[in-house]
C-alpha cells in the first residue's frame, strides 16, 4: 500500500514536471525567431510566347495574417471602452459624442472584427511598402510587422521601377517564430488590386445586380434555323472555328451564378495572394513559397461537348469572355540567413532576405 501511494505520488510529480516543462518550452521566449524581409513584384511586360496553364484562383488559408491587421486595425477593445448608446425609448439628457451599439460589444453575437469584410471596399492594398510598429519577441504570441526603416531592399525596389523592370506589389518586413516543416507556420501575403468587384474568388466574372430588367428580345430578329447553319459553315469553311472533342486546356464555362444583391460585399480577390512559409530542417533554414499573380484576360472557354460547342460558336457574346488568370510561383529551397535570396518567374518575383535575431540561436 505504502508503495503503490509512493508511486502515485512520483508518478504525479513526474507528470506534473514534464508539463511545467512543456508549458515553460511553449513561451514565446524560448522560440527561435527570425526577422524575414519580402520584396515581391510584377515582372515588366515581355514579348515571350510562353504558354501558362489556366489556373483560376485559389483561396489561401494561412496560419498567420499580419497584413490584414495591419490595413483593417481590430478596435474592439475601445468599442468595449465606449459608453452604450443609449436607445431611443430613453429620454436623453446629455447624448455622448461617441458611444458602442449593444450588438458591438455583445461577445456572443456575430463577429464584430472581419478584416474581409472591411477590405472588401478597398480598390487596392492601402500601401506598397508596409511600415510596421514592430514588437516585443518575449511576448509576442506570433509574427508582427517591422517599421520600414529596418528594410534592406529600399534601393533594389527603386531600381527596379526606375530601370522599368517591375512594378512591385508588397515590401514588408516582419518577425517571426520558425518552427519544423510539420507546424505549417505560414504567413499570409497579399497586395496590389483587388479585383473583386468584377470577379469572383473562383475566377469568373461577378454576376449582374438584381432587379436590373435586360433589354427585351425581339423574337422576329432572331435568326432562323438555316440563317444559323449556314453563318456555322461559313465560320467553319473560313476556319476561324474548329470543332472537335480535343480539350483546349482553358478554363469550363461559368457555372450558373444567381444575381447579387446590392447590398451583398463583394469577397476581396487580390492580384498578389498566396503565402510564405520558413521553417527549420534541423540547423537548417527552408523557404517554400506559394504565391499567385491574378491578371484579367479574354478567354474562349472550353467545350468538350460538341453540341455545347456548336451553341458556343453560334453564341459569340457567351463563347468569349474575361477570367481571372491565375500565375503561381511555388518554389521551395534551403537558403543561409543573412543572404538575399531571388525567387524567378515570367510574371512574378521574390526577394527574401532572414536575418538572425538576438533569440534566433537553439535553445
Amino acid at each position: 500500500m505504502i508503495m503503490t501511494v509512493w508511486l502515485r505520488t512520483t508518478l504525479l510529480t513526474l507528470g506534473l514536471s514534464a508539463t511545467s516543462l512543456a508549458i515553460a518550452q511553449e513561451s514565446s521566449a524560448d522560440w527561435r525567431w527570425f526577422e524575414v524581409e519580402v520584396l515581391v513584384f510584377k515582372q515588366a511586360p515581355n514579348n515571350d510566347a510562353e504558354a501558362f496553364p489556366w489556373h483560376p484562383p485559389r483561396q489561401f488559408d494561412a496560419r498567420h495574417d499580419p497584413i490584414s491587421g495591419y490595413y483593417a486595425p481590430n478596435f474592439f477593445a475601445l468599442l468595449n471602452d465606449l459608453p452604450l448608446c443609449p436607445s431611443s425609448e430613453e429620454a436623453l439628457t446629455i447624448r455622448p459624442v461617441f458611444c458602442a451599439q449593444a450588438n458591438e460589444v455583445d461577445p456572443f453575437g456575430h463577429p464584430w472584427y472581419q478584416p474581409s469584410r472591411i477590405l472588401s471596399g478597398f480598390e487596392q492594398a492601402p500601401a506598397q511598402v508596409v511600415d510596421g510598429s514592430g514588437g516585443d519577441m518575449m511576448t509576442s504570441s506570433g509574427p508582427y510587422l517591422m517599421p520600414a526603416e529596418t528594410h534592406v531592399f529600399d534601393d533594389f525596389r527603386e531600381q527596379l521601377m526606375r530601370r522599368n523592370v517591375g512594378s512591385p506589389l508588397l515590401h514588408v518586413a516582419y518577425r517571426t517564430p520558425v518552427f519544423t516543416r510539420s507546424e505549417g507556420y505560414t504567413v499570409r501575403l497579399f497586395g496590389g488590386r483587388n479585383f473583386g468587384q468584377e470577379f469572383l474568388p473562383s475566377g469568373y466574372e461577378q454576376p449582374p445586380f438584381a432587379l436590373i430588367e435586360s433589354a427585351a428580345v425581339d423574337e422576329e430578329q432572331q435568326p432562323q434555323l438555316f440563317e444559323e447553319l449556314e453563318a456555322l459553315l461559313s465560320r467553319v469553311n473560313q476556319q476561324e472555328i474548329q470543332i472537335s472533342y480535343r480539350d483546349h486546356g482553358t478554363p469550363n464555362p461559368p457555372p450558373l451564378i444567381p444575381e447579387r444583391a446590392r447590398s451583398q460585399r463583394a469577397e476581396p480577390v487580390w492580384e498578389l495572394d498566396g503565402t510564405l512559409h520558413i521553417y527549420l530542417v534541423g540547423n537548417y533554414l527552408h523557404i517554400d513559397s506559394d504565391l499567385e499573380l491574378r491578371s484579367p484576360q479574354q478567354v474562349q472557354f472550353n467545350q468538350r461537348e460538341l453540341a455545347a460547342q456548336v451553341e458556343q460558336a453560334l453564341q459569340v457574346d457567351r463563347s468569349t469572355s474575361r477570367f481571372l488568370r491565375s500565375y503561381r510561383l511555388d518554389q521551395l529551397r534551403r537558403v543561409i540567413s543573412h543572404e538575399t535570396h531571388y525567387f524567378d518567374h515570367p510574371k512574378l518575383g521574390l526577394v527574401v532576405q532572414i536575418r538572425r535575431t538576438d533569440l534566433s540561436a537553439r535553445r
